[in-house]
């Protein structure tokens, strides 16, 4: 999933169009896309606001995923120069290879 975060007065905030859902509570405009794959690559959030655009920066946006897209996990650590297994645990990190907000 992906979500964006957006700063704002918290009045007169109306959504036109929304792909995935939205919440506008406590001065917060937060979208959320809940799957985005090759054939779910792009979503459009429409709203508008009084105001400047600036008042809606600095934007954050985020991306969660439950599984890697590969299947490779760590099997087992061993200490160096020995066969003794030793307690590992393991993090898997994805990165976007582009995004664009417009």
């Amino acid at each position: 999933s992906s979500g964006i975060n957006a700063e704002y007065g918290g009045v007169g905030l109306t959504v036109a169009q929304c792909d995935g859902s939205y919440d506008h509570s406590h001065g917060v405009l937060q979208w959320t896309v809940p799957l985005v794959d090759r054939s779910n690559s792009s979503g459009t959030l429409e709203f508008t606001a009084p105001g400047s655009a600036d008042s809606f920066y600095p934007v954050g946006v985020s991306f969660n995923m439950n599984s890697p897209f590969c299947d490779i996990r760590v099997s087992g650590v061993n200490a160096a120069g020995s066969d003794q297994s030793v307690p590992y645990t393991t993090e898997c990190t994805a990165f976007t290879e582009q995004y664009s907000i417009e």
